[in-house]
């Protein structure tokens, strides 16, 4: 009997694994300057611009390549309204070079304070809202 074919999880971001899991938030171009990524490489973060993000993972751009299953910490922040930073850990997914910038796919390992992610997903809420009133 032939061994079964391993089966692979859909790249984070992918239609089949958006539709597999819970909604994702795509962060338009006008709501970049609200919300700031960090993420760590080394001893220090460095800023990123986050593309979408879910509870189970998160696009993200950055100046610095990341190696597919490397973990890593990231930080969130609304810088509109909250003071309060939200630190997860990842699981590199995939990377790949974008001209002069890295795109990197990542599931999301553990989050630090789940209240204050859903509280930062109502607020990022709001600021979509806000922008597409303007």
């Amino acid at each position: 009997m032939a061994d079964k074919p391993e089966k692979r999880s859909p790249a984070v971001g992918s239609p089949e694994e958006t539709a597999r899991r819970e909604k994702r938030y795509n962060v338009p171009d006008a709501c970049q300057q609200y919300i700031k990524l960090r993420v760590k490489r080394g001893d220090e973060f460095v800023p990123a611009i986050l593309g979408n993000f879910s509870r189970n993972g998160i696009l993200f751009e950055s100046p610095v390549q990341f190696s597919q299953g490397e973990h890593t910490a990231c930080t969130i922040s609304i810088s509109l309204v909250l003071s309060h930073e939200i630190s997860f850990d990842i699981e590199v997914r995939y990377c790949y070079t974008d001209q002069v910038s890295h795109i990197t796919g990542a599931s999301i390992d553990t989050i630090s304070d789940e209240i204050w992610f859903d509280a930062f997903v109502e607020v990022y809420d709001l600021i979509v809202l806000r922008q597409g009133s303007v």
